[in-house]
């Protein structure tokens, strides 16, 4: 088999380079190569003999003609030495060469692992060398964190990577990977070890989605429990929750269980929040069933649940671990369920790429190609801004609106039709103060149309402003609402009136 590129594993002397390049070369069937073995086989001395011997300086003279060389082949699986690739040129030499990814580690792990091992030169006084890498390590092109996963797992995230994987670097100095494509619900089984589900596992779901997946999941996995809660936003609270931990403590779930999500934006979102609270935090995989979740909601890390006062009023950030979404589950979804996930595709598109907004790309046949490209517009955004202090807003155009009609209707009117209805708001709020023309408003309600969704409803303004108005995003009691300023741009604009809001109403 011909590979066209290498795939390369750096990082902190401890982060498991070494083990984790075999177990990913065996699975990969590509040719391994450990830079630190190949340097000690053609000096005819250790690591620590050479430096010793004759310096450092000549280690990383061997180091260096040693990176050149591997990069002009292809087909491997490289392990470096810890300080392979901190310079500029040798790391822009491995990039042209192929993926470059980074192994990143705790300095509780690095301290557990060094004390377990021997000869490793620069070993004393590693701290200091820690830090003075640190910043050269986050300049590599891709980040894995190491902490609380084993070597199989670190080498299924790198193989995603090279399958083609979508993938997500999160604000700890790692990151996920998203398997967007056709089977993969059935490909779970076989890659429990890499996905970290061989272990104890609870597969969290709704009554709807449990005997078209859910059953079939649990059964297939080494060791996995089903709970089943009730379908609908409604039911998105804390009593549920509080009925899945009694759950998993029955279950016996502890800290080493991984919790996967299995179902649209409520299971998401609310077995999300168990995952991030439950004894601390637990591993946690998305799964998402439905068009909604799969482009917007499984991706980015927000989890939380309802109050009676307004949506997810109680949340957490809880990155998950993969995700993993298999088109063909769209094939079950009713036509209202598409419908509402088209609308947060019209959202990625209006605010980022516009190309979503083609008519040719709206229907099963290219589900895979407008996953992809409606996800990537949220890997962009929130690798920018992980926590919604700026530009991670923009994913709420219309929500503010929409998530006022799902209050004030108490969760009658579905999440993607309330969202449709609060774009076409923004818009044209947008068009009212001077940002887009009329053409681009009514470009909207015509692919809504087309959509078969809606673009208003028969609510009293001043009902729907007061719900607005307790939306978490609004600051101090000033409004806060994101607006088109054109096709694929958007800002946020704050302390509009009363007046202004009301008037598209």
């Amino acid at each position: 088999m011909n590979f066209a590129t290498n795939i390369v594993i750096t990082g902190f002397m401890g982060a498991g380079k070494t083990t984790v390049g075999q177990i990913l070369a065996r699975k990969l069937k590509r040719e391994f190569v450990d830079m630190d073995t190949v340097i000690e086989e053609r000096a005819g001395l250790t690591i620590p003999q050479i430096f010793e011997r004759r310096g450092e300086d000549e280690f990383r003279t061997l180091e260096r003609r040693l990176v050149y060389e591997l990069a002009l082949r292809n087909g491997l699986v490289i392990a470096t030495g810890g300080g392979a690739l901190v310079s500029d040129e040798m790391r822009e030499t491995m990039v042209r060469s192929g993926m470059v990814v980074c192994l990143n580690a705790s300095k509780a792990d690095i301290r557990e692992r060094l004390a377990e091992s021997a000869n490793r030169p620069l070993a004393t006084g590693w701290e200091r060398l820690f830090e003075a890498r640190r910043g050269a390590y986050a300049r590599m092109p891709y980040q894995i964190l190491t902490t609380g996963k084993t070597p199989a797992e670190i080498a299924g995230e790198i193989a995603a990577l090279d399958s083609g994987a979508l993938y997500v670097h999160s604000p700890d100095g790692g990151g996920y990977p998203i398997y967007v494509g056709s089977g993969l619900l059935s490909w779970i089984a076989d890659e429990a070890d890499s996905l970290g589900l061989a272990g104890h596992v609870v597969v969290v779901t709704n009554e709807t989605v449990a005997p078209l997946y859910g059953e079939t999941l649990v059964r297939n996995l080494p060791k996995a429990n089903l709970i089943i809660v009730r379908d609908g936003e409604a039911y998105k609270n804390l009593d549920t929750v509080r009925s899945i931990y009694d759950e998993m403590l029955v279950l016996g779930a502890d800290r080493s269980t991984t919790l996967i999500a299995l179902g649209g934006g409520v299971i998401g979102d609310m077995a999300g929040y168990v995952a991030a609270t439950y004894m601390r935090g637990l591993p946690l995989l998305q799964i998402p069933t439905t068009l909604l979740s799969m482009v917007d909601s499984s991706v980015g890390g927000k989890v939380g649940v309802d109050l009676p006062q307004g949506k997810n009023l109680i949340g957490a950030f809880k990155q998950p671990r993969s995700v993993i979404i298999d088109v063909d589950v769209l094939n079950s979804l009713r036509p209202l369920q598409w419908r509402c996930g088209m609308a947060e595709v019209i959202k990625h598109g209006l605010i980022a790429r516009p190309a979503l907004l083609d008519p040719d790309l709206w229907n099963l046949e290219n589900a895979e190609n407008l996953v992809r490209q409606a996800v990537q517009v949220k890997i962009d955004i929130v690798e920018v801004d992980p926590y919604e202090r700026d530009i991670r807003a923009h994913l709420n155009l219309g929500h503010t609106f929409g998530h006022a009609i799902e209050k004030a209707t108490e969760y009658a009117i579905p999440h993607g039709e309330a969202v449709a209805i609060g774009i076409v708001k923004a818009a044209r709020l947008s068009r009212n103060l001077g940002f887009i023309d009329d053409g681009l408003v009514e470009r909207i309600l015509k692919m809504m149309w087309q959509l078969e969704l809606p673009t208003d409803i028969a609510l009293d303004a001043e009902r729907w402003y007061a719900a607005m108005a307790t939306d978490k995003k609004w600051k101090a009691g000033v409004s806060r609402l994101v607006v088109l300023k054109n096709l694929g741009e958007a800002a946020v604009i704050e302390g509009l009136s009363k007046q202004d809001i009301c008037a598209v109403l």
